[in-house]
């Protein structure tokens, strides 16, 4: 995001720097508009410093930034179909009947068209035929009925449209949103490493939120294409000359509406990084989570005055293309209006002159209008579909990107490792120079509990991931009991691992399934109990609400919150509610109590037997329980051995950090 400082300011916030009298300290300066004596400020107040107004924020990184200006019609026009035909293969692939139905609609709301200016022209041949009003009268109403029962038609087929769209809308949607979400957790994770991944993500994650409403906006414009087609088809049985008179009445209307058009997207364009980042305010602004540090620390008064200032700066924005839009819509519309009555001129010169009969020239009127709202339509989301197409491009090209990083390795089973040996093992991110991992040799027992130390960036994540198979070595190989884990079935693998990570997940689910996520349960919820228990969370779920039906969830009604020490407990419990093979902890009790970080490493030992077991942490005084500890450097084995030697060993790296974690 490109952050373009400006002493500018617009709105009501003030144009120059004097018209600011808002005080970071002082809230009811920035909402309470000073009146009278109360409103002379004190000398001290005086003296203190306004608060400086928000960057100007304009992201240069969208990857469509300014599409619409600088498409050509003839873009557009290319990018439409292209667009629409994306949207017919994603709405195919979720209910074939509701996009049959959608077209047969469309199909017959265009006869109805056709059929109705047809009995429109007949009906006029002799109303205008006769001098006697009774007889025209009665000589017209076949025709007359006809229309009216066309325009039902018609009618009764757009709504069955919208019916039908509405139906298949939500449906492409989820299944837009469910595919790039089930796609996102299949890739491999070293996907995620790729430079550029997120954007693309990004990206993609936009033109699946565009699917709410794919499948309505290419209706009406379809829509659009048919009425007006129908509208041209029958002026052109009636007068050839009619349709070029139907193209210079309705070409003004549908230029200004591209140009209009283009000026709402400049406007959207220029202010989508002020109303992103005024949007994450805003949540800022009004959570729960963050209220403490922002009365506390006297925030509000500037942080109220930042997010006026955001607001007038978009509002501004917004107020500025409101006089071109003004203008392109009056020429247009005055054009429309000068070319309509060029178009009756014309109507009435051909019925003066003989070569077209009044019937026919009010027929040619009635189509003409409904050619023009059918323009309108076609030009509004022609607009709306452009975008979409662009978008709708990337959520393709990243599905297709993203499907060939799924994890895709070979097909043998493995069970619980008794063993785990690293072979000369290497790993190298691909946006990083030098490898995490440099040529590491390592064999892990069941039994033993291990413990991973070492500075931040000396690999112990890296090494975690390539323990449990969650990423392959760059180089040598990962053996559980003699299965190299490329070649191994990844579910299988994953299915005998419990990870307790650094950051884990605060599922807003009921506590019961916080702890058996991912896992039957076999045998009722003694299992889950006893889980808890492990880890003393027994008694703070007993005293929930409903227990373990409790939804761990605040922000929703009826949810309740733990504390940072409580889900990590929870965490812990979910692993061990597993029984894995090999269960890794990583940070486990940074958040927790002494009391509950005594009981977790208990727990530990008291289990370690039926496992291997590794602990990465940082408080050494946790390391002396284990069997081994490992002390990574710069992606190399430095040293390892019980605590004991290692703490005494002269140029020990844990013996240096161990003392420094005593003199704090």
């Amino acid at each position: 995001m490109k952050w373009l400082a400006s002493g500018r300011r617009t709105g009501s916030v003030g144009a120059d720097s004097e018209s600011v009298s808002v005080s970071a300290a002082d809230p009811k300066s920035v909402s309470e508009p000073a009146s009278g004596p109360a409103a002379a400020v004190p000398p001290a107040r005086q003296e203190r410093p306004h608060p400086s107004a928000p960057p100007e924020l304009d992201y240069n990184g969208r990857k469509h930034r300014r599409a619409m200006e600088d498409a050509t019609l003839r873009d557009m026009a290319r990018r439409i179909p292209a667009a629409l035909g994306q949207t017919a293969r994603l709405a195919w692939s979720v209910d074939r009947r509701m996009v049959i139905t959608i077209l047969a609609c469309q199909l017959l709301s265009g006869i109805g068209t056709a059929v109705m200016l047809a009995a429109v022209a007949k009906a006029m041949q002799h109303l205008f035929g006769t001098a006697d009003a009774r007889a025209a009268l009665s000589a017209a109403s076949p025709a007359l009925v006809l229309a009216g029962l066309a325009m039902a038609t018609g009618s009764g087929a757009w709504i069955m449209a919208d019916w039908a769209t509405r139906r298949l809308n939500p449906q492409v949607a989820s299944a837009a949103d469910m595919t790039i979400v089930d796609l996102h957790m299949r890739a491999e994770l070293s996907a995620y490493d790729q430079e550029g991944f997120k954007d693309r993500s990004q990206a993609a994650e936009i033109g699946a939120l565009r699917a709410v409403d794919l499948a309505d906006d290419a209706k009406t414009l379809t829509n659009g294409f048919v009425q007006l087609v129908s509208a041209a088809s029958v002026l052109a049985v009636l007068h050839p000359l009619l349709v070029g008179v139907l193209l210079l009445s309705v070409l003004p209307r549908g230029l200004g509406g591209v140009i209009a058009a283009r000026i709402d997207y400049r406007v959207h364009d220029r202010t989508i990084s002020a109303r992103n980042v005024r949007g994450m305010m805003r949540w800022w602004l009004t959570t729960s989570e963050l209220a403490d540090e922002l009365r506390a620390n006297t925030m509000r008064g500037y942080l109220y005055f930042w997010y006026r200032t955001m607001c007038d700066r978009v509002e501004g924005k917004e107020l500025e293309g409101a006089g071109p839009y003004l203008r392109i819509t009056a020429v247009a519309a005055a054009l429309s209006g000068i070319f309509t009555l060029g178009m009756w001129a014309s109507l009435a010169a051909l019925v003066l002159s003989g070569h077209m009969v009044l019937a026919i020239a009010g027929t040619a009127i009635v189509a003409s209008q409904t050619a023009g709202r059918a323009l309108n339509s076609i030009i509004r989301y022609g607009a709306v579909m452009f975008h979409h197409g662009l978008y709708l491009g990337d959520y393709h090209d990243f599905l297709a990107e993203v499907r060939t990083m799924t994890t895709r390795r070979g097909a043998a089973t493995v069970r619980a490792p008794r063993t785990i040996r690293l072979d000369e093992v290497e790993f190298s991110y691909s946006n990083k120079a030098a490898p995490a991992l440099h040529n590491l040799s390592l064999t892990l027992k069941r039994g033993e509990v291990v413990a991973l130390v070492g500075e931040n960036g000396a690999g112990k994540s890296t090494l975690v991931r390539l323990l449990t198979g969650l990423t392959l070595a760059t180089s040598g190989g990962v053996y559980w009991d003699g299965t190299d884990l490329a070649t191994a079935d990844a579910e299988s693998v994953w299915q005998h691992v419990g990870l307790v990570p650094q950051n884990n997940g605060h599922w807003p689910l009921a506590a019961r399934e916080n702890i058996t996520l991912g896992q039957p349960r076999e045998f009722g919820d003694e299992q889950v109990w006893k889980a808890a228990e492990q880890v003393g969370m027994a008694g703070v779920i007993r005293d929930l609400p409903d227990e373990l039906e409790t939804l761990l969830a605040r922000s929703v009604w009826g949810g309740q919150e733990l504390s940072g020490g409580q889900w990590q407990r929870l965490a812990c419990a979910r692993a061990l509610y597993r029984k894995p093979g090999l269960l890794i902890l990583d940070e486990p009790t940074s958040e927790m109590d002494a009391r509950g970080e005594h009981m977790i490493f208990r727990t530990l030992r008291d289990i370690a037997q039926d496992r291997i077991t590794v602990v990465v942490t940082h408080r050494l005084d946790n390391v002396k329980m284990a069997d081994r500890i490992i002390v990574l450097d710069e992606g190399r084995i430095r040293e390892e051995g019980t605590f004991e030697e290692l703490v005494h060993r002269d140029g020990s790296l844990l013996g240096e950090l161990y003392a420094l974690s005593q003199d704090r």
